[in-house]
């Protein structure tokens, strides 16, 4: 699963490369491997630990305990590169993922007007997905959208925040018969150091 929303953050990369007027925007790497998963028992209530980045300058609850971390460079073909860091728990087999992401972007992407910048990253996200919800939120001031969408295999919530030049992804992602009870947790835990 990690490697499936790998590939979507990787996704949006590229959607809002393509979208700032480089259209030659492809990543050079292949997605990172997985990662030893932590699971529990189904129906079960999983373990919530508090989590700060001081590097990421955030905070988030993660179901699941400490989260895994990994990071991706993303090297554009149209020059330049981004770091995508990413921080995840999954539960009940690896079927529910709750995952944290962020990356910078280029002064000139991220001085667009907010909501237009963030709808594209939405573009990007849901791809191949059915969009069920969407809608512009807000954090302490800071512009983000929240959506919900779906594909034959896994539902996904996701809110996104575009603090400056830095875009923050949380993501929830699980199969239908797995409902993520801890959703609300961990999307209204996140603040922005």
């Amino acid at each position: 699963m990690r490697k499936l929303l790998t590939q979507c953050a990787v996704a949006v990369l590229l959607f809002a490369g393509v979208a700032a007027g480089n259209p030659s925007a492809l990543p050079n790497g292949a997605a990172a491997p997985m990662s030893p998963q932590i699971s529990g028992a189904l129906g079960s209530q999983p373990v919530v630990q508090p989590y700060t980045s001081a590097e990421g300058r955030f905070s988030v609850t993660f179901p699941g305990g400490n989260p895994k971390l990994d990071s991706q460079k993303v090297d554009l073909t149209g020059g330049g590169s981004t770091t995508l860091y990413q921080f995840w728990t999954e539960l009940e087999n690896n079927n529910i993922s709750y995952m944290l992401m962020y990356n910078d972007y280029s002064s000139d992407y991220a001085n667009g007007d907010p909501q237009s910048v963030l709808a594209t990253t939405r573009d990007g996200a849901v791809n191949g997905k059915t969009l069920l919800s969407d809608k512009a939120i807000s954090l302490n001031g800071v512009p983000g959208r929240e959506f919900t969408a779906k594909d034959d295999t896994w539902n996904y919530t996701v809110r996104q925040f575009l603090s400056g030049k830095r875009l923050y992804q949380l993501i929830v992602v699980s199969k239908p018969e797995y409902p993520a009870t801890q959703t609300s947790d961990f999307l209204n835990s996140f603040r922005i150091k």
